[in-house]
């Protein structure tokens, strides 16, 4: 009996408890949520590819997200390990080697992040380029993607050589860090907004129902929360270069959480309209033809509802390319 009451003791005192010092239970809670529901958004959007386009070869759409969600599970690792225990905790609470241990860590965990935004962005500009055969939108995609690599390419190498040579955690002579922090939030938001405005823009002139044309701007435009995530970030940042940067900062690296977070997402929400209506379709087809059985929600099912979706949106694009074309040569005296 003894034994036992002295384990439940030594469980007791290893317990996590939330301080006004100690908040980095509520971080570390919080990125293993968020990375539980980006795995789900992630296994949605491969099961979707699975049954939807199981027949189509993998894309490069299809390689970038997944590479996105391998730097993001990695982000999210660097935050819940031992070493980033520094967050959210009282700068008197952590020795010297702790803060050199973290700071290590975060310099990896900020690598990590640009690199899994990065790749959830181009994601998507992949998967504009290849919706729309107009040549206008096809550029405005390569000029999209330019900028995301573009930033992206400037925020790694400012992060890898933000010391010269060195460490964060062995120079005190560093880069403006607060500076590059406001371009990396203000690029990406901005990068965002474009990911917002050019689907739109290229669905709405189309001829399909209006119901449908609001649902899929709708899921592009999930990218908003994004946006919303980083504006709450960026109005956290001056905390970082407080004395007590280890708990007062700690919001911004809650907001960082749900940027990575809401921009995966974001990339995979436009998945969902694909599955709803390849779903619908395979049960119209299973009603249509007797008897009803589970064969009849075959994988067949939801690549012919699929592909049917497709062609329709895709005789819609060549139509509206086709009018503006003769819109042109009308301008032109060629009629």
């Amino acid at each position: 009996m003894g034994d036992s009451t002295n384990g439940f003791d030594s469980l007791a005192s290893e317990s996590v408890v939330v301080e006004d010092s100690n908040l980095n239970p509520v971080i570390q809670l919080t990125t293993w949520l968020l990375l539980s529901l980006t795995t789900l958004a992630f296994s949605f959007r491969l099961l979707t590819r699975f049954f939807i386009k199981g027949e189509a070869p993998f894309s490069h759409e299809d390689a970038l997200i997944v590479l996105s969600y391998v730097f993001c599970f990695g982000e999210s690792i660097t935050m819940v390990i031992p070493e980033s225990r520094i967050i959210g905790r009282d700068a008197g609470m952590i020795s010297d080697d702790e803060l050199k241990a973290g700071l290590k860590v975060a310099y990896s965990r900020d690598i990590l992040f640009v690199l899994s935004l990065m790749f959830a962005k181009l994601s998507v500009c992949a998967s504009l380029f290849s919706l729309s055969p107009n040549q206008f939108h096809r550029r405005a995609t390569r000029i999209l993607s330019s900028t995301i690599l573009l930033w992206a390419i400037t925020c790694l190498l400012s992060t890898i050589f933000q010391c010269g040579t060195h460490g964060p955690w062995e120079n005190d002579s560093c880069m403006d860090w607060r500076t590059f922090l406001y371009y990396e939030g203000l690029l990406n938001a901005f990068t965002d907004v474009i990911l917002v405005i050019v689907p739109i823009a290229m669905i709405y002139p189309l001829h399909m129902s209006f119901k449908i044309k609001v649902t899929i701007m709708f899921l592009y435009s999930a990218r908003l929360l994004t946006i919303t995530a980083i504006v709450c970030q960026l109005i956290y940042l001056p905390r970082l270069f407080e004395d007590n940067f280890t708990l007062r900062g700690y919001p911004y690296f809650l907001c960082m959480q749900l940027v990575q977070f809401t921009s995966f997402s974001s990339a995979c929400a436009v998945y969902f309209l694909l599955f709803l209506r390849s779903l619908q379709s395979g049960f119209l087809q299973a009603s249509n033809s007797p008897p009803f059985t589970s064969a009849n929600l075959s994988a067949s099912s939801y690549i012919k509802g699929s592909r049917e979706g497709m062609s329709i949106m895709q005789g819609s694009c060549h139509e509206a390319d086709h009018r503006m074309r003769e819109r042109t040569m009308l301008l032109r005296g060629e009629f």
